[in-house]
Order: C-alpha cells, then sequence, then structure tokens
C-alpha cells in the first residue's frame, strides 16, 4: 500500500499497487546486466607523466613492452606512472601506453637519482632518441606496443647514427637493448649530468 487517494465519494483510502511478476524480473535483469558491463569495461589508462628510472650510467637502448598478459602494472607514485629499469634496459607491463610528451628521465643508484637532461646542449644531453612500434609490416607474430630510447653521451650516440646499421646488432624488431657501456661517476661529473 504506498498511496493515499480521494474516490469519488471523496473518503480517503488506501490504494494498492501490484508489479506483474515478469517485468519485476526483465527490471532485475537489465540491472544486473548495466552492473556486469560497467565492472567488464576494459581500464582506460589514466593520462599521467611517465618517469623512467635507469641504472646510473646505463648507455644503450631502453626498451619497455606494454599490454602484456602476466606481467605487472605500472606503479602510481606522486601522480606519475614509473618505469623502473634493471641492468637489462628491459621492462615489461600489463598497463596500456599513454602516449605523452611529458616524460621525465633519471639515473638512479643507492645514493639516490637524478634528473637527465633531454634538451640543452647536446655535451650535457643523455636522452638522445625514441622510436616506437609495431609499425605497418611488422612480420608475424606482431608484438605489443612497445617503446624505445636510447640514453647515453651525444658523442655515443653520434658515433652508432654514423655507423652502418646494417653492421650494428639488431632484434628482430629494433635495435638491440641492453648497455652498450657504463659511465663513470667522474665522466658523469665531468659532462654536468651529476654534482660532486
Amino acid at each position: 500500500m504506498v498511496n493515499l487517494y480521494s474516490n469519488k465519494s471523496g473518503k480517503e483510502g488506501t490504494q494498492m499497487v501490484t508489479f506483474h511478476p515478469k517485468l519485476i524480473m526483465a527490471a532485475v535483469l537489465v540491472l544486473i546486466l548495466s552492473i556486469t558491463s560497467l565492472s567488464i569495461q576494459p581500464q582506460q589508462a589514466k593520462a599521467l607523466k611517465y618517469r623512467f628510472l635507469i641504472p646510473e650510467g646505463y648507455v644503450g637502448w631502453i626498451r619497455v613492452d606494454f599490454d602484456v598478459t602476466g606481467a605487472p602494472p605500472l606503479p602510481e607514485e606522486g601522480g606519475v606512472y614509473v618505469f623502473r629499469f634493471s641492468e637489462t634496459g628491459r621492462l615489461q607491463t600489463s598497463s596500456s601506453d599513454v602516449i605523452d610528451d611529458r616524460n621525465e628521465f633519471f639515473y638512479y643508484s643507492p645514493e639516490g637519482r637524478y634528473r637527465l637532461k633531454q634538451g640543452g646542449p647536446l655535451d650535457e644531453r643523455l636522452v638522445q632518441d625514441e622510436m616506437s612500434g609495431p609499425g605497418p609490416g611488422q612480420p608475424a607474430p606482431v608484438p605489443t606496443h612497445y617503446r624505445y630510447f636510447f640514453i647515453g653521451p651525444s658523442d655515443v650516440w653520434l658515433k652508432i647514427q654514423m655507423s652502418d646499421t646494417r653492421l650494428l646488432p639488431r632484434e628482430v624488431d629494433g635495435p638491440k637493448v641492453g648497455p652498450q657501456a657504463w659511465l663513470s661517476k667522474e665522466e658523469l661529473i665531468r659532462k654536468k649530468v651529476k654534482e660532486h
């Protein structure tokens, strides 16, 4: 009983409202389907900055593979996604890529971390190049989305650029990942990358 009403005689009374069982079942089914479809939609990555943490002194290509089944998602710290690379220069994550130009690069060591320059004078810059894939015509099996960055001083990068790329070590879908050299603390200080 839900509503008071007045009938033609002016007397108040209550009205009994009944629903058909099939109508109730249909409403419950619609509600369940709506909740289920919301819960199984893929989560879109938030557009946050990327912070790349690279072992101190690493020189070479690094690579991150996205949407890798079974890999851990990217951790989020202070409003940025954190990519912590090991000395292999490789990282896999189940997270999706969010293309963003606000990347931050840091060398890290037990002593702490410090930011790498991406622009400015060539002799101080340590982030040299970036590329991503897979591109059109990728041979099967097509990998998940990936991104490469070259980390190291400009003189090493220029030497690579001037080399015959056919003679450089390669992988199936890009350049060879891993350290080609390590900068000493003295070299980092001399290049004004690290302070005394």
